[in-house]
């Protein structure tokens, strides 16, 4: 015989499993891209920031303006070659592109003050395919706030900052993939 409090316990018990259980859906579905975000030590800016607009030269002397990349997400990256931590997180960063940059993303790859020849040579080195651009006097890194590197900002469809992770990250992790498939998943263009 089930005694009265057994009963209501039980009761509970399934109740707080279901509010468990729905919350945990709720969450899922809106607050997911902040769960990898978090996972991926990625600050969350909470007001509507524009990112700064920049045009700079890219390694074969191209002019690239951050607004034609409007409509994409965006990983804005400063590194060097000679640090260590950028040099480490640029094959998976390769690897990110790869997977989404036909599904409205990009990366864009500012150096920090160096000769595009020797910043040319190095992502020729390593088979690098995304825009890679020469920030030869460190006006859009200051702009940003990069006095640390590697940095890296994300930006959104309309050109408002979402996040930002300082040092480097493993960018073709699956918590990685799964970020850049929410964040594309709000795109106005899926």
């Amino acid at each position: 015989m089930i005694k009265k409090h057994e009963r209501v316990f039980s009761i509970f018990s399934i109740g707080l499993v279901f509010v468990l259980l729905n919350s945990s859906i709720f969450l899922s579905r809106v607050d997911a891209s902040d769960h990898y975000m978090d996972s991926l030590s990625i600050i969350r800016f909470n007001k509507k920031v524009k990112a700064p607009t920049f045009t700079l030269k890219d390694i074969n002397g191209e002019e690239v303006k951050l607004e034609d990349y409007r409509g994409k997400i965006v990983l804005l990256n400063f590194w060097t070659t000679w640090c260590p931590p950028c040099r480490d997180e640029m094959p998976s960063m390769e690897k990110l592109y790869t997977k989404f940059k036909d599904k409205g993303f990009t990366i864009l790859a500012v150096d920090f003050q160096e000769n595009s020849r020797v910043v040319k040579e190095f992502s020729e080195k390593l088979s690098l395919r995304y825009p890679i651009l020469l920030d030869s006097d460190g006006t859009v890194g200051s702009k940003y706030g990069a006095f640390a590197i590697p940095v890296t900002y994300l930006i959104d469809q309309q050109g408002y900052l979402i996040g930002k992770a300082v040092g480097p990250r493993d960018w073709a992790s699956n918590e990685s993939f799964e970020l850049f498939n929410q964040l594309l998943k709000s795109s106005p263009d899926s």
